[in-house]
C-alpha cells in the first residue's frame, strides 16, 4: 500500500515537472503577449494625442472631415475610452499636439491654417493662436521643453524650419532655419534639451540641431526610406521609416544598430520605459507592432484600426493608446456615404 502511494506521488511529481518544463519552453513573447483591450470612437478626423499626468485623461486632436472641417480636442477617459468633454477649435482644426504637464497647456499644430494654438486643459479654453509671419508654412510635430517652457514645432518644407515658441508668454519667439529637406518628427535625448534630433524625409536622414546656435550640428542616415517620426529612450533613437515600413534603431552618433520590419506606412512611434518596448503604428497595414527594446524581437502585430497614426504611452502604467485615422476619399454624388467603423478611434493595448 505504501509502495503504491509512493509511486503515485512520483507520477504526480513527474507530471508537474513535465508541465513546468513545457511552460518554461514557451517563448516569453507568448507568455506576456499584449492584446487589444478595447477601441472606441474618438471624434472625426482624429490625428494625435497627449496624456495629462495631472488629470489622467488622454486628449485627442480631431480636425473634422472634408465636408465638415470643425476642429476639436476631445478629453477621453483612460480606462473606459469614453469621451467626457471636448474643447472646440473650429477656426483652426488641430493635427499634431504636445503638452507641458507642469502648466497643463497643450500646443496643437494646425496644418490647414499654418498656425499653432495654446489650449489650457484645466479651464478647457483656447489661450492663443499664432503664426510666424511667413507667407507659407506647414506646421506638423510639436515638442515641449517643460523646464524652460519652450515649444518647438516643425515647419515642413524644402528647406524646413522649426518654430520656437515662448510658453511663458505664449508667443512666437524665433525660427531655427534650414533644418533639412522635409523635416517632420523631432525629439530630445535624455535630459539634454540643448539638442533636438529631427527626421528629414527628403534625404532619408537624421539631423542634430543645436538650439542655442540654431544650426544643424551633424546629420546621418536614418537606415530606412522616408523617416517620419522619432523618439528616444535616452541612449538610442527609434525611427519610423514610412516608405520602407521599418523601425530603425540608431545610436545618437548615427550607428545603425537594428532595422526591424513592421508594416507598410510605419508612421507613429513610441517608447514604453515601463515594459521596455517600442510601438510602431503602421498606417497602411492597419496594425500596431510591439517590439522588445532589448532583443528587438517583434512581440505582436495587432490590428488596431483602419489607419493607425499615433501612439501614446501612459507613463504610470505602460498602457499604450493608438489613434486610428479613418479611411479617406471624397464623397461621390449619388453614392451612399461610406461609414468606417474602424476609423476615427482610439485603441487601448493592455
Amino acid at each position: 500500500m505504501a509502495t503504491n502511494s509512493f509511486n503515485r506521488r512520483n507520477q504526480v511529481q513527474g507530471m508537474w515537472t513535465l508541465a513546468l518544463a513545457g511552460m518554461l519552453c514557451v517563448p516569453a513573447y507568448q507568455v506576456s503577449a499584449q492584446q487589444v483591450e478595447k477601441s472606441s470612437k474618438a471624434g472625426t478626423g482624429v490625428y494625435e494625442a497627449v496624456i495629462s499626468s495631472q488629470d489622467n485623461h488622454i486628449y485627442v486632436t480631431a480636425a473634422g472631415s472634408r465636408n465638415n472641417p470643425n476642429g476639436a480636442l476631445y478629453k477621453i477617459d483612460l480606462a473606459t475610452l469614453a469621451v467626457v468633454d471636448s474643447i472646440p477649435l473650429k477656426e483652426n482644426p488641430p493635427f499634431g499636439i504636445a503638452i507641458n504637464n507642469k502648466t497643463q497647456i497643450a500646443y496643437t499644430s494646425n496644418t490647414r491654417t499654418n498656425s499653432v494654438s495654446a489650449v489650457d486643459l484645466k479651464s478647457g479654453k483656447l489661450i492663443a493662436t499664432f503664426n510666424h509671419g511667413g507667407e507659407k508654412s506647414h506646421t506638423r510635430e510639436v515638442l515641449v521643453d517643460e523646464d524652460s517652457n519652450t515649444i518647438y514645432v516643425t515647419d515642413v518644407g524644402k528647406p524646413s524650419s522649426i518654430w520656437v515658441i515662448d510658453g511663458k508668454t505664449n508667443t512666437f519667439s524665433h525660427l531655427i532655419e534650414n533644418t533639412g529637406a522635409t523635416t517632420t518628427g523631432l525629439t530630445f535625448v535624455g535630459n539634454d534639451r540643448n539638442k533636438i534630433y529631427v527626421t528629414n524625409m527628403g534625404d532619408n536622414g537624421i539631423a542634430v540641431i543645436d538650439v542655442k546656435s540654431r544650426k544643424v550640428e551633424k546629420s546621418f542616415p536614418s537606415g530606412g526610406e522616408s523617416p517620419i517620426n522619432i523618439v528616444s529612450d535616452g541612449k538610442r533613437l527609434f525611427v519610423t521609416n514610412q516608405k520602407s515600413g521599418t523601425v530603425t534603431v540608431l545610436s545618437t552618433d548615427g550607428e545603425l544598430l537594428k532595422s526591424i520590419a513592421t508594416g507598410a506606412g510605419a508612421i507613429g512611434i513610441a517608447y514604453d520605459p515601463v515594459k521596455n518596448r517600442i510601438y510602431s503604428a503602421n498606417r497602411q497595414t492597419g496594425t500596431t507592432t510591439v517590439i522588445d527594446a532589448e532583443t528587438y524581437a517583434v512581440l505582436a502585430d495587432l490590428p488596431t484600426g483602419s489607419h493607425p497614426n499615433h501612439v501614446k504611452i501612459d507613463p504610470n502604467t505602460g498602457t499604450a493608446y493608438v489613434i486610428n485615422k479613418a479611411k479617406g476619399g471624397r464623397p461621390v454624388e449619388g453614392q451612399p456615404l461610406v461609414v468606417d467603423d474602424n476609423g476615427d478611434t482610439v485603441t487601448k493595448i493592455n
